[in-house]
């Protein structure tokens, strides 16, 4: 009787194994298995806009997710190689980490407009032809996926961000640039004229008139009352 439930318990744990590792993403259960710095972009991937959509590895790195993988943890290194090369041979189409345009095609396919916007941009030319401009991860990270701060994520590259909250990032062009230009000059012409302190404040501008005013005609009565009383003595 108890081999019977023994041999049950079997086939139940067996069928359970199975189906879990059916449903198993073999990069996700490789990289979560090997650890530390190689388990990183699963930690980050989880949680982010891309986990809660449905967006794999496979979807941005290519390769082989449905290899059947077991119990890695028991894989002989011949074996775990084996896996590995399955699934990350280039006939599954396997690139690894996308740069340059392989990377805008990449984010294309989901991003299109985003992408054909920035690739159009000074920074997208810039990226595209290795002259140092920001990839979409620069900006948005690699796996756990964000919209940046702007203009917080700007000094990653740039020590001056006078003005980078009122322009599109995305779109940067040489008309950008000059009314960045601009706007910098009329924000230093402003601090500039804030040296100077005015004896009343904006808010008191009409009570500074009102005042002015007032202190001129009380001036006139004093000189024509002295012009009254000179003129008085002297008759």
């Amino acid at each position: 009787m108890n081999i019977k439930r023994y041999i049950i318990a079997g086939l139940f744990i067996t069928l359970i194994t199975t189906a879990v590792h059916a449903g198993q993403n073999a990069c996700i259960t490789c990289h979560e298995s090997l650890g530390g710095t190689i388990a990183a972009p699963v930690t980050h991937w989880k949680g982010s806009i891309h986990s809660q959509n449905g967006v794999t590895c496979n979807s941005c790195h290519g390769g082989n997710p449905d290899v059947k993988t077991g119990n890695i943890k028991f894989l002989s290194p011949a074996e775990f190689s084996n896996i590995q090369a399955h699934a990350m041979s280039k006939a599954s189409g396997f690139v690894g980490i996308p740069s340059g345009k392989a990377m805008f095609d990449m984010c294309g396919k989901c991003h299109a407009d985003s992408v054909k916007m920035y690739a159009n941009s000074i920074m997208g030319v810039a990226y595209l032809e290795n002259k140092g401009g920001p990839s979409c991860a620069t900006c948005h990270n690699s796996h756990d996926n964000v919209i940046p701060a702007v203009p917080k994520v700007c000094e990653q590259c740039h020590k001056d961000i006078t003005g980078f909250d009122q322009i599109s990032p995305m779109n940067v062009s040489d008309a950008t640039i000059h009314d960045l230009s601009m706007l910098r000059i009329h924000i230093e012409q402003k601090k500039v004229e804030g040296n100077k302190l005015p004896i009343f404040s904006k808010e008191l501008a009409s009570f500074q008139i009102g005042f002015v005013a007032w202190g001129a005609v009380l001036i006139l009565l004093i000189v024509s009352f002295i012009i009254y009383i000179v003129l008085e003595k002297r008759s």
